[in-house]
């Protein structure tokens, strides 16, 4: 699969990622035999999900020695500042790593902006300017949140619902938000797939080549690296 830049968040990735939370029902040890198989396939990039320290534990174990060749997405609800700082610093610990490559602010009923009174993303910002994350991105499945995140541009990226099947005005939303140096980002869509559903929505993921699209880590994953391979 080709490489992707994720808009002014500078992060290049594979053009296909995982999204690590199955991960939480699986042994340290499985953990690691799966993340090895997905980095040596070239997939470089893993959100990482809300906070779950255990989920967290186990991602870090199959990151030991080799942090610097993967991105790392994490998601949090909107909280408190002192909230996001607590449940930051633990992550980091989890994981054992310094930072967070992307931090997306989770499905959240309003848009987070600076100079809000709920100061959410200025803590954000204050976490990026001190290194524990690198760029911050919005993850919705709101159209009217989507559009006010691409019309402002406080975001560096944008996980959205798209499938091969998402309606035209949801896909115009692509280009839009390329157009306003925004990455987009597909949330993962619930498993297991047949290959043939594979091979179409890879297919529909290269006609979009600066797109990243998401799969679970589940039993689709020994399917999906075939494909890739």
């Amino acid at each position: 699969m080709n490489k992707v830049t994720l808009g002014r968040s500078g992060i290049t990735a594979c053009s296909v990622g995982l999204e690590l939370s199955p991960l939480r029902g699986m042994s340290f040890a499985q953990s690691r035999e799966l993340m090895d198989k997905a980095i040596d396939a070239g997939i470089d990039f893993f959100d990482i999900g809300l906070p779950d320290e255990e989920l967290q534990k186990r991602i870090g174990h199959g990151l030991l020695g080799r942090r610097s060749r993967v991105i790392l997405a994490g998601s949090f609800a909107p909280c408190s500042p002192a909230e996001l700082k607590k449940g930051l610093e633990k992550q980091l610990r989890a994981l054992k790593t310094d930072y967070l490559d992307l931090c997306q602010i989770h499905d959240p009923d309003y848009l987070p902006r600076t100079g809000d009174r709920e100061g959410f993303y200025d803590a954000l910002t204050d976490a990026k300017n001190a290194g524990y994350i690198r760029s911050i991105g919005l993850t919705t499945g709101t159209d009217v949140i989507a559009l006010n995140a691409l019309e402002f541009g406080w975001y560096d990226t944008l996980q959205y619902p798209w499938t091969r099947e998402s309606s035209p005005e949801d896909l115009d939303f692509i280009p839009f938000a390329h157009e306003a140096a925004m990455g987009t980002i597909s949330v993962p869509q619930d498993g297991p797939f047949t290959r043939e559903e594979l091979v179409r929505d890879i297919a529909w993921l290269k006609t979009n080549p600066e797109h990243l699209g998401l799969w679970l880590s589940d039993e689709t994953t020994d399917l999906l690296l075939k494909e890739l391979n």
